[in-house]
């Protein structure tokens, strides 16, 4: 009886670490995965400050976050083949240190044009981050556990976009803006001394990393024209399409309704607040429901929020609640479709996870990128140009989603190349 009970009380204590390992490694992988929102976001506020430091135009200083972007896109694709070749922990390192130095060089800068080629250098490194960190939970996760886990870190990193300007203004404020990039120097070394703990294994549990070269094109183009690929990626390009119209078109839209300045930026940061509601509903939704009828709830709250703006349009609610009352709906969404999107995005190519990882950060940002353009040209002050483009992208997310998948409760396979 002893015996049992002694083994029993070994169980628990076992399953009590295995709990805990999982949370600090959730942790460390929400740190990785954040790097690059952080890198790009913590200095906005300081814009102004560095177009006055290097006495240049204001688009000037605004080059240094569309380097950084552009950098971001382009190179995530091979930092997630170059892992797939050369392992996670390895690749991951090196980008860091990259990443250390560029923003040391960043914080040294004497003009402008410096500032603006270590912001490209210090993407190179940060583009590691949420590509490496995402094929890290492939390589340990099948489909349904990797959806889980992401329905976790997705909403935590999204939400770091919204925490880091308020943290870099307090740093300019006490300091001065270049303080900034030290803080982002110290952030790599951390990364750095994360993995170097045994809490992230070295190589895969299924040891699945493909052979071949770092970049295969071959391999890239049967990702890219898979037709399920292809979808789930929409289905990711249309939810950050949809926040990004919102983060373009806020600033006017309030500025119209007659908020302060000040107000936009606790908007941007109330939502991202839904994610973290649509964390908790998607795990309770997934003990019942398949990933593909989660994203489906998802695409279709995302037409409802967008319905729900041209209303507000059209019955003259010119009011903070007008906006973020649908925004808060469609964040939800975007929570939901988010994670399982991408986890069985990942889960159709096992083999090049690094690559796949990296391609699906570089649709994003370049759908972040053309949905700011688009709301730039539209935007006329009013809900309706912003209802109408979500509603749109929602929409044919919708018939792209009924015309490739069932709701049915009959899984996908993945596909092995």
């Amino acid at each position: 009886m002893n015996n049992e009970a002694l083994v029993s009380h070994t169980e628990i204590k076992k399953n009590e670490l295995s709990k805990f390992r999982k949370i600090v490694f959730i942790f460390a992988i929400i740190i990785i995965c954040a790097i690059g929102f952080v890198a790009s976001d913590i200095y906005l506020p300081s814009l102004p400050a560095i177009a006055e430091y290097f006495k240049i135009e204001a688009f000037w200083a605004q080059y240094t976050m569309t380097a950084f972007l552009i950098t971001m896109a382009f190179c995530q694709i091979f930092c997630g083949a170059l892992s797939d070749k050369f392992g996670r922990k390895k690749i991951l390192i090196i980008f860091m240190i990259i990443f250390i130095l560029s923003s040391l060089g960043c914080y040294f800068s004497q003009s402008i044009y410096q500032l603006i080629i270590f912001r490209i250098f210090q993407a190179l490194g940060a583009c590691a981050g949420m590509t490496i960190g995402q094929a890290i939970v492939a390589d340990l996760f099948d489909a349904k556990e990797m959806a889980k886990v992401l329905s976790i870190t997705i909403p935590l990193v999204a939400f770091s976009p919204a925490i880091a300007p308020v943290v870099g203004g307090h740093i300019e404020t006490i300091y001065n803006w270049q303080s900034n990039f030290l803080i982002l120097a110290g952030y790599g070394v951390f990364i750095i001394f994360l993995l170097c703990l045994p809490i992230i294994p070295s190589y895969p549990k299924h040891s699945n990393i493909a052979e071949g070269s770092a970049f295969d094109f071959k391999i890239f183009r049967k990702i890219i024209t898979n037709r399920k690929f292809f979808a789930l990626t929409f289905f990711m390009k249309a939810s950050n399409a949809s926040y990004f119209a919102f983060l373009a078109a806020s600033p006017f839209l309030l500025k119209k309704f007659g908020y302060p300045p000040t107000v936009v930026g606790y908007a941007f940061c109330a939502a991202s607040f839904p994610y973290m509601f649509a964390s908790l509903l998607g795990r309770r939704l997934s003990i019942k429901r398949t990933s593909f009828q989660i994203i489906f709830i998802g695409l279709v709250l995302n037409f409802l929020g967008a319905s729900l703006l041209i209303l507000h349009y059209f019955i003259h609610w010119e009011h903070l609640l007008a906006l973020m009352i649908p925004v808060f709906i469609i964040t939800i969404g975007n929570g939901l479709l988010m994670p399982f999107s991408s986890a069985n995005a990942i889960s159709l190519f096992p083999k090049h996870a690094g690559m796949v990882t990296g391609t699906i950060g570089s649709i994003q940002l370049t759908a972040a990128g053309i949905a700011t353009g688009i709301i730039g040209i539209i935007e006329n002050g009013t809900l309706l140009p912003i209802g109408i483009f979500i509603l749109a992208i929602a929409s044919v997310a919708m018939l792209i989603f009924l015309s490739t998948f069932s709701l049915s409760r009959q899984s996908d396979k993945s596909i092995n190349i």
